[in-house]
């Protein structure tokens, strides 16, 4: 059987300390964004029932406020036999990664063992929590995040960010389908390592954030401790002209103090916005579109966002890429470093070499393959260098984390029900190997491997209808 986690009540968040980057304007056409919006009329009313409510003492009276749990796995004397085990996960992705301030990494994940993305209301998914205690060679899976058991609920989109304090966080997004009576049928729960050294820590217990999803991008944290954390409501993804890219800023003991809109943008997809603070104080944001990744900036704290239409550079084709800016002040993107464009109206993927010279894709004609990371030297302006990190198969959806010593990890997902596939990457390089083109550091490693089922006798197999 496997062990539910006892959890404690949840500290106040605690300040942050982050530089301002120095300042950059980029001069692209732009278009204003105008208003925030009352926290409680986005997110819901996220204020808990009393402890005896019976919402609160499962397994009586579920509600979209009963919080979920996170179930211990593989730990010493469970049996082998467990619902959760690897070898029966045919499907995996979107991945996530942070690293303990001793050094611990974690990683993060959804998957399932009956079905391929996106059943109803995420139906058997659930999110996995793995960690490695030696720098990303081996991997061990020690918690999941499975809703199943409060009315067939599902997982989708975690996450995992680290505090200021170096408390790391997981943030279990949950769907359940309550008919339409219940305004947190999706909701957002923060957990908290109390020992993020230890494969089995306990954790704080769970925080409702909202019921939008805020669990693909990691939140900024602004120099007085205060965080923006993306939400999108993927509910209107392709509805038009419905306002859904938003921001919600939060004090440093967690009160919503605003929610910020993004123009609407009919171009937009699930638009997985994650700003930088540059130089000057303003804040930068790629988010996913059709052909591309188009921009977006604030220069108000992000309460109000200019967008900017495409970035000149073609990259993620409707595909999450991410921004982080690094110790050294420059600002890492991670990206699909794949183009397109229309050949006797069919889309031709290509990349462009270190000539300059186009060359289409041959091996995987798709628009997410060369898993690469650049550099700017410019606020993200320009990013003349990059490393390309992985174009075995289809390679998606970056996270990173950076160590104290500047090491940067990255992992991305391949091939999320393909056969053989369905693995979770890890990478480790530094700014030198970017600036390169090539692993320079000793201590770099690309595509370390930090899951895949069927490597276990699991997966999918020849036959399976997903």
């Amino acid at each position: 059987m496997s062990q539910p986690v006892a959890f404690r009540r949840p500290a106040a968040p605690s300040p942050a300390c982050l530089l301002l980057l120095p300042s950059l304007c980029l001069t692209f056409a732009s278009s204003l964004a105008a208003q925030t919006a009352d926290p409680e009329t986005v997110l819901g009313d996220t204020t808990m029932p009393a402890a005896q409510h019976v919402s609160q003492t499962f397994p009586y009276g579920i509600t979209g406020k009963t919080p979920p749990s996170l179930t211990k796995i593989n730990y010493k004397g469970q049996p082998p036999y467990h619902k959760h085990r690897i070898n029966l996960r045919v499907f995996q992705g979107c991945p996530q990664i942070e690293i303990s301030e001793g050094g611990r990494l974690w990683a993060t994940w959804f998957g399932s063992n009956v079905q391929a993305e996106r059943a109803p209301f995420h139906h058997d998914q659930f999110s996995v929590i793995s960690t490695s205690a030696d720098d990303g060679k081996t991997w061990k899976e020690v918690f999941v995040f499975d809703p199943s058991e409060l009315l067939g609920g599902g997982a989708s989109d975690p996450m995992l960010w680290k505090d200021a304090q170096g408390r790391i966080r997981f943030i279990g997004l949950r769907n359940i389908d309550f008919k339409g009576k219940d305004e947190f049928a999706t909701s957002a729960w923060e957990f908290t390592m109390l020992d993020p050294e230890n494969e089995h820590t306990a954790w704080n217990a769970p925080r409702l954030l909202g019921n939008k999803n805020m669990s693909v991008m990691k939140p900024l944290i602004f120099p007085d401790g205060t965080i923006l954390r993306s939400m999108d409501d993927f509910k209107l993804v392709g509805v038009p002209n419905k306002v859904r890219i938003r921001f919600l800023k939060e004090a440093v003991d967690g009160t919503p103090i605003f929610v910020s809109e993004m123009p609407v943008d009919n171009d937009a997809v699930f638009a997985e916005q994650m700003p930088i603070i540059r130089k000057d104080g303003s804040l930068f944001t790629f988010y996913r579109a059709r052909k591309g990744q188009k921009f977006a900036e604030s220069f108000d704290g992000g309460k109000s966002w200019q967008l900017g239409g495409y970035y000149p550079m073609q990259f993620s084709i409707n595909t999450k890429c991410i921004l982080k800016t690094l110790p050294s002040g420059r600002v890492m993107l991670v990206a699909n470093d794949v183009q397109m464009k229309q050949v006797d109206g069919k889309n031709v993927y290509y990349y462009t070499d270190e000539n300059g010279q186009q060359q289409e894709l041959q091996k995987h004609k798709t628009a997410r393959t060369r898993m690469t990371a650049f550099l700017s030297d410019d606020d993200g302006k320009t990013f003349p260098h990059k490393l390309l990190l992985c174009d075995e198969g289809q390679i998606s959806y970056p996270s990173t984390t950076v160590g104290k010593d500047g090491a940067i990890y990255i992992v991305y997902d391949q091939g999320r029900g393909v056969i053989g596939q369905h693995t979770i990457f890890v990478s480790k390089i530094s700014e030198a190997d970017i600036l390169a083109g090539k692993l320079v550091n000793e201590e770099s490693y690309l595509n370390n491997i930090v899951s895949r089922p069927s490597d276990h006798g699991g997966g999918r197999r020849p036959g399976d209808k997903l």
